[in-house]
């Protein structure tokens, strides 16, 4: 578990959530649920390399859990960060019982066959749309836009923000899930492992954005979700700087000034 979680990597989920909480009693809180987040990415991404998926030799510049433990240990892992995760998010201090109930019923609701599960199903398996781009679009939602749109729809209950605000924050959380899952198949095709920090080419023989678009068209594509969520940024209720600052840190392997311009 430790392995899995604290080897590297960007921590862009758990740090995007707690950005966006601004009450100063629910910092605490924040960070807690913050942690619980990234503990349920990992467990996601640990099942992801296994053999019987991506089968994957690195991620986050180290071996792989089931490379480094075996396959068995890797999943009991995964189980692991996933129920603690998802305890942490139950049991955490300052936040009202009911609240809680809703936080955990929104995370398991994004990682289930409703979302993050449902849309590693169709990566790995099809189902639909194989040439339909707005298919694929929403295959990338499920995979990795809706634990950003969950992120931030618990931000947003957490912080007590204006209803208008909860949506236009969810909207910007969905695009930056869509850049991020393009840029990954972009990088899958054109990056280099060395730099990324995990295996590239997993994607061959898979209905992606770079696949059906080329790398070209797939790179037009991310940038105008980035455009998208940096129309919304103004309209979400977040110190807006802070969120620029991040947003170019994480995308930093892919320029986003053209998008924010």
């Amino acid at each position: 578990m430790s392995h899995a979680l604290m080897g590297g990597g960007k921590r862009f989920r758990p740090l995007f959530f707690i950005s966006m909480i601004r009450d100063p009693s629910k910092q605490d809180a924040a960070i807690d649920i913050g942690c619980g987040i990234e503990m349920v990415h990992t467990a996601s991404l640990i099942l992801d390399d296994l053999p019987c998926m991506d089968n994957a030799d690195l991620r986050r510049q180290q071996v792989t859990t089931h490379k480094a433990f075996g396959e068995a240990t890797a999943i009991l892992a995964a189980i692991s960060l996933l129920m603690r995760g998802i305890n942490i998010i139950s049991t955490v201090e300052g936040v009202e019982p009911q609240l809680r109930a809703r936080l955990v019923e929104i995370i398991s609701s994004a990682i289930g066959y409703e979302g993050l599960a449902g849309g590693q199903e169709l990566d790995l398996n099809g189902g639909f749309g194989q040439d339909n781009i707005a298919d694929v679009e929403q295959k990338n939602w499920l995979k990795t836009g809706a634990l950003f749109g969950a992120t931030a729809e618990m931000a947003g209950l957490l912080d007590n923000k204006p209803e208008e605000q909860r949506i236009a924050l969810k909207a910007f959380a969905g695009h930056i899930g869509s850049a991020f899952q393009t840029m990954d198949d972009y990088l899958d095709t054109t990056g280099a492992a060395s730099v990324l920090g995990k295996d590239t080419g997993k994607d061959v023989g898979k209905s992606t954005m770079a696949s059906r678009l080329g790398p070209a068209e797939a790179r037009s594509a991310y940038l105008e979700h980035l455009r998208l969520a940096y129309g919304l940024l103004p309209h979400c209720g977040i110190r807006e700087e802070e969120a620029d600052v991040m947003l170019k840190s994480v995308f930093q392997i892919m320029p986003i000034e053209a998008a924010s311009a």
